[in-house]
């Protein structure tokens, strides 16, 4: 048998091969008077050739994919400081609470050099690695692992820069919030509400021109 006739014959088997939803199609054998034989998709065999019909099944052809529709992003229930308007004055009504200074802020370094900021200074003890040696000596060679307990180091962010050290969070939280994907986008949704109300409604929001919540 040929190679022309093996590879009609394995297309034949794995079109036959498919699932329960299935068409069929009719395979000739043909041989002629040499004794070469062939194979035929759906075409009788030529004049002089001795010809063998068979019906096959070959699998439906797959449906083409359909990408599920996006979920649609639930957007935060205040407004996006990269989109505010530039700063204009804001006439304080009569009934309108004095604003208090925004929640004291510490710049936080961890022991790889990454900075965080959090509003107190006692953040949670962290597990640095430390270098093991096995067998020999040397790193590596079923060495194991261990770390040691260390503070990140916090200092507090001076009076002059608090305001705009809180504008800088709120940003780095919407820019987290919009650029999370699946499951993290809910709650990096809510730390972004979180952090811009606590800006708006202190003295650094005010003084940015923004206006209190309506009640």
């Amino acid at each position: 048998m040929n190679r022309r006739a093996v590879g009609a014959v394995a297309l034949a088997c794995a079109l036959a091969s498919g699932g329960s939803e299935a068409v069929t199609t009719v395979i000739y054998r043909c041989t002629d008077p040499a004794g070469a034989v062939t194979f035929q998709n759906g075409t009788a065999c030529p004049a002089g050739h001795m010809q063998e019909r068979r019906v096959v099944e070959m699998a439906a052809p797959m449906p083409a994919f359909v990408s599920p529709p996006a979920t649609p992003v639930a957007a935060p229930q205040v407004p996006l400081i990269s989109r505010l308007p530039a700063a204009e004055p804001v006439t304080p009504r009569e009934d309108d609470d004095a604003p208090e200074p925004p929640p004291a802020l510490f710049a936080c370094r961890v022991f790889d050099n990454s900075t965080y900021w959090r509003e107190d200074d006692t953040p949670p003890l962290r597990c640095r690695p430390m270098q093991t040696v096995g067998i020999g000596g040397l790193p590596g060679m079923a060495a194991g692992q261990a770390c040691e307990q260390v503070a990140d180091v916090c200092e507090a962010v001076p009076a002059d820069a608090l305001c705009s050290t809180w504008e800088t969070r709120v940003r780095e939280a919407e820019f987290r919030w919009r650029y999370a994907q699946g499951r993290a986008q809910d709650p990096l949704r809510l730390e972004y509400e979180q952090l811009f109300t606590t800006w708006r409604d202190s003295t650094c929001g005010r003084g940015a021109g923004i206006a209190p919540a309506a009640d």
